[in-house]
This record gives C-alpha cells, structure tokens and sequence, in this order.
C-alpha cells in the first residue's frame, strides 16, 4: 500500500494527455519484464542445495521454529535469543506455517528461502518507487534493473539471515519517508514512523536513524511554514516508530530484566568493533583471544580457534571482572578499549576504523569469499560509485528535500554500523536504497542541466 501510494504523485503530477494511459502501462510492462526474469533467478537461487550454515542462520531458524512450534521466542533453550532481531524468524515461521507442514516437524527451510525469493522482487519493485517517486519512472526503472541483477541480492537468497528483509524493510521505509514528505499529512508522517519502526525490528541498527529522522524532518518543515507544523511532523513521526518498537522493547525489557531497545547484543558487538588488537573483526578477536579463552575453556585446546563460537572468547573477556554479571564485565572492558586504544592510540584505532569502512562497501555481500569472484567484486564498486555521484550531484545542488533525508537515514546507519562491527552484509541491506536514491540523483542533475540550457 505504501509503495503504491508512493508512485501516486509522480503520476497525477503528469499532464492530462491522451498518451498518458499508454505511457503508464509502458512503464508497468517495463518493470514487469524487470521484475519476472529476476524472479526466475531467485527462485532458482531459493532451490539449490545451501552449504554449511553460518551460526547466525542456525539461531534464525532456530528461533522460527520456536515461533512455529508456539514455544516463544527462544524458549527451547537457546542462548541469548534477543541478541537477534525478530523480523527474519517471524518470516522463515510464515514460510514454514504456508507450506502446510506440521508445527511439530523441522522448519521447511526450502520454504524459508521461498519467502526471501519473494521479498527479493518486492525489494525491487520498492526500489522502482523509491527512485521514481524522487526521480521521475525512467530514474525507477533504472533502479530496478540494478537491484534485479545485481549479483549478491541474487546469492543472498540462499542465505537464511536478515540480510534480504532487512534490505526490503529499509527500502519500503525510505519510500514512506518521501511519500510523506511529498504529500505533506499527519497520516502520511505516522505512517512513515511506522514503516520505519517495522524496519527497526528486521535490523536493530535501523533505530537510531528512525529516532533522528522525526527531528529532523520536523525542523526541514519548520523551516518552511513554522515551528508548530515542524514539531507536529517530527512527534507524529516518532510516534509511528515508537507504536511498533515500543512494545517489542517493553515485552525484551521485561524478559530481560534490564532496558533492551531492539536487541541485547550492543556491549559484546561494540567490544570486538573497538578491540584493537583484534582489528575490530571476530576472526581477529579469536586470534588475539585465543590463550585466554583456553584458560576458561581448557576444553577447547587444540581445537582449530575459529570454528570455536564468539561466546566463547567474550567469556574470557568477562572473566576479568569476576565481580561483575556479563554484560557489566563486557561493558566495563568496552570502556577500557575506548580510554587505552582510542585516546591511547589515536593514528592506529583511526586506521581500524578506515578498514572497517572498506570492508563493509569495498566489498558485496560475503566479502572476498564463498564463490564471489573478482568481477563481482568490480560490478558492485561501480554501481556503488555510480549511485554515490548521483546522489550526492543532487544533494550538492539541493534538488530534493525527500533525497535529503533519505542521505540522513543512510548515514546514521552506516555510521552505526561502522561503530559496531562493519562487515559487506550491513551495506548489502542499504544497497537498494543507495541505488535507487543514486538513479534518482542523476535523473534530478539530468533534468536541471537540460532545463539551464533550455531557459
């Protein structure tokens, strides 16, 4: 409903002709044969044989066959549940409950990637209306071409992690937001907040930016017709975000015992990102960690480190404040990682941080690894490149207020991410947003050169 309500504008913003209706449906059928190949492609990505699953995607399917079975979630017994975000097990537990297999039974993973296959080409239709409700048709189909056949959106289908809904959500937010702004309603605004705080429970680095986008639009509408209709924007918009996140939190609060915004994964991610002697990555974490952990665990000795799990490692970190429950031993050693290597060692914590930027947009999903070839590595620096200059073409000449905030919500993740442990799958989920606010960037830059020659 959002994304239809987004293409609205664009479309009754065209003269009244007699070639209106012929242009509309040449459009619809260009997507159309946009959007079916891709379709084609992920569903045959959803039917190849998956290779050994990563630890995040046993805790998904996990945690979706919990919510299958009616047993809660994480209630059979695994460790930290809430460190993961509800959206994905919701979705793999839909999947599974649609392919009419017994709750009892294990989950239809087949089924799951079915689902991902399907929200891959909503991903690009929410593309096409991102872009063309900025931009003008031609800049949203040029949008959902490049996510259609961008490699890694194709592969990731296999992967039961949130990457794939995570990079729906943020898209079908970001076209709210500009929805909203253009038709300029309180309903349009919650509506938006509320896409927004849908999004927060696919990827809990979402909430920072949807908490700053309210304030933001509201003072960008302030500007133009006065503080009153500027506050007004900016507590209706947080109000949508809060209505969803509100009682996520209140019920993982109350679970937990202690305030849990999203997820409860914040002190042990933020310790491996600034950890220095392990270069912010988990590899690097095991590696630095290895002989204390041994300490803890003598079990795990002569046992190859890195198929050892993160808790592992993080156990040794915590034993160092015996005093202390874990997540206080793991933020107090956070706070130390801050004072010795951040303002301790400026010049080397600053290069970490730059190879974190690297690694999480120099690459596409999966990095330098599992079959992603060097070509593909090349395909995804160019469009990144390409979305980037037309993006920022149009934020430079103040083209569009809507792609202003759409810049905001991106950077606010990035940087979130950058804080925490980057790595090629947070970009992945923003790809489709950067592509479609890229195409309408170079659409907005095309048009107003054309208009300066003309006039």
């Amino acid at each position: 409903m959002i994304a239809a309500g987004a293409l609205r504008p664009w479309l009754t913003r065209m003269p009244r002709a007699p070639w209106l209706t012929g242009r509309r449906a040449l459009i619809g059928g260009l997507l159309a044969l946009v959007v079916l190949p891709a379709m084609v492609l992920r569903i045959d990505a959803a039917d190849r044989r998956p290779g050994q699953p990563s630890a995040d995607e046993r805790a998904y399917v996990r945690l979706a066959k919990d919510l299958r079975a009616g047993s809660g979630y994480g209630d059979s017994g695994i460790a930290h549940p809430l460190h993961w975000a509800p959206g994905a097990p919701v979705l793999f537990a839909l999947a599974d409950a649609v392919s009419g297999k017994p709750a009892n039974q294990p989950l239809d993973t087949h089924a799951a990637r079915s689902a991902q296959a399907v929200v891959g080409g909503l991903t690009i239709v929410a593309a096409f209306a991102l872009a063309a409700l900025i931009g003008g048709a031609w800049a949203g189909l040029a949008a959902a071409v490049a996510v259609a056949f961008y490699p890694p959106m194709i592969y990731a289908t296999t992967q039961l992690t949130s990457e794939i809904l995570g990079a729906l959500a943020v898209t079908v937010a970001l076209g709210a937001v500009a929805w909203a702004w253009t038709r300029d309603r309180m309903g349009a605004y919650a509506a938006a907040g509320v896409a927004l705080g849908a999004a927060c429970l696919v990827r809990a680095d979402v909430l920072a930016a949807a908490l700053v986008l309210g304030p933001v639009a509201g003072l960008l509408r302030a500007r133009r017709v006065g503080w009153r209709r500027g506050l007004a924007v900016a507590g209706v918009t947080l109000a949508g975000v809060l209505a969803i996140v509100g009682p996520w939190s209140t019920w993982a609060s109350i679970r937990d015992r202690t305030f849990v915004p999203i997820t409860d994964g914040g002190p042990t991610t933020l310790f491996v990102a600034t950890y220095l002697p392990g270069h912010g990555t988990i590899f690097g974490l095991k590696h630095a960690l290895a002989r204390a952990a041994v300490k803890v665990h003598p079990s795990i000795r002569n046992k190859p480190i890195f198929k050892e799990p993160e808790k592992v490692f993080l156990d040794a970190v915590a034993a160092r404040h015996p005093h202390l429950t874990r997540n206080a031993a793991i933020s107090a050693e956070v706070r130390r990682n801050l004072r010795v290597y951040l303002l301790g060692h400026p010049v080397a914590f600053g290069k970490m941080v730059a190879a974190k930027i690297w690694r999480m947009w120099g690459f596409p999903f999966r990095g330098r690894f599992r079959g992603v070839t060097d070509t593909t590595i090349w395909v995804h620096r160019a469009l990144l490149a390409l979305a980037l200059a037309g993006a920022l073409a149009a934020l430079v000449r103040r083209r569009s207020t809507p792609l202003v905030l759409i810049a905001v919500v991106l950077v606010v993740i990035a940087t979130v991410d950058v804080a925490f442990v980057a790595e090629a799958r947070h970009a992945f989920r923003l790809f489709p947003s950067l592509l479609a606010a890229g195409a309408a960037g170079w659409a907005l830059t095309i048009r107003a050169r054309r208009q300066a020659a003309a006039g």
